[in-house]
């Protein structure tokens, strides 16, 4: 096709989700969101990227883990150009983005939470990063409260003493860098260890080498992990300042803080189980354990209290 027509029809299939629907265009973005019950917040994220799509012909794909809040009968009614793979229970996250990314066509695929909302050029700036920097298996977005206040988006891979601190303690022991960098302004595209899992644009071909997310993780921490399998190949993890995204943060992992709780120590354990010596792993197991009971009792008392 001339190049001035394959503008035209590359254009046309950026502002018509209609035509990626009928599959007349291979898409050069996939985007993936897995949703739990997250409904509205769900219908907010799709609604910003076709309001604000990217340059590129895209499609969005929507891994719904058993939600019973009615949101896949409302974007297949609402959104009828959104793919949806309904599946009858929660699978976990890895294994849902996996479903997602298996479905997807994209060179790249936009690993989502259903709690992001994209303003203008946010999608095209992840993608610029990727165009730029060859080695670049993740690019990570800029994410921002809704009143415009920095999240911490990005840190170095976590040693067991960090993991275990957690983002509360560890802040205070950081000193501008470990697990998250809260310190840093954001302000510099740069090479990372790792980024916040809501917003990341992957390359298919570092995917094609290190494999799928490791479906044991079944909430939280698949994407360090990811990140960490990534680095060990040659790949680099790179941060976007000018992806900018509001996330809203808590749409489905807010409902079930007990799970959330569960799931992230779960996730935690086999991170750091996979770089631990054998003989040190029953008492990672314990610690771990440990942390995840005093987090849970501490959660229900102030539930309790309120």
């Amino acid at each position: 096709m001339p190049v001035a027509a394959r503008d035209a029809a590359g254009a046309a299939a950026a502002a018509s989700p209609e035509l990626r629907a009928a599959g007349t265009v291979r898409p050069e973005l996939s985007v993936v969101i897995v949703s739990w019950n997250a409904g509205t917040a769900l219908l907010a994220c799709l609604r910003s990227l076709h309001a604000n799509p990217p340059t590129c012909d895209w499609e969005a794909i929507v891994v719904d883990n058993g939600s019973s809040d009615g949101s896949v009968a409302r974007i297949l009614r609402e959104l009828p150009s959104v793919r949806v793979i309904a599946n009858p229970r929660n699978r976990g996250l890895a294994a849902a983005n996996n479903q997602g990314i298996a479905a997807s066509t994209g060179r790249c695929v936009l690993i989502s939470n259903p709690d992001v909302i994209y303003p203008p050029g946010a999608v095209d700036a992840l993608r610029d990063v990727l165009a730029r920097r060859q080695r670049a298996a993740f690019a990570v977005a800029n994410l921002r409260y809704p009143d415009g206040g920095l999240q911490a988006s990005v840190g170095s891979l976590p040693s067991r003493r960090e993991a275990l601190l957690g983002r509360r303690l560890g802040r205070h022991f950081a000193h501008g860098g470990g697990m998250w960098w809260y310190e840093w302004p954001h302000d510099e595209e740069r090479a990372v260890g790792h980024g916040a899992e809501a917003c990341y644009l992957v390359r298919r071909q570092a995917i094609a080498e290190i494999g799928l997310q490791d479906e044991r993780f079944t909430l939280d921490w698949e994407g360090l992990d990811w990140s960490a399998r990534a680095l060990a190949r040659g790949w680099e993890v790179w941060f976007c300042p000018t992806a900018n995204v509001t996330h809203l943060e808590g749409a489905s992992r807010g409902q079930v803080p007990g799970r959330l709780i569960v799931g992230a120590h779960r996730g935690m354990y086999l991170y750091l189980r996979a770089r631990s010596h054998p003989l040190a792993r029953p008492l990672l197991a314990a610690v771990v354990s440990l942390r995840a009971v005093t987090r849970l009792t501490l959660t229900f008392a102030r539930r309790a209290r309120r």
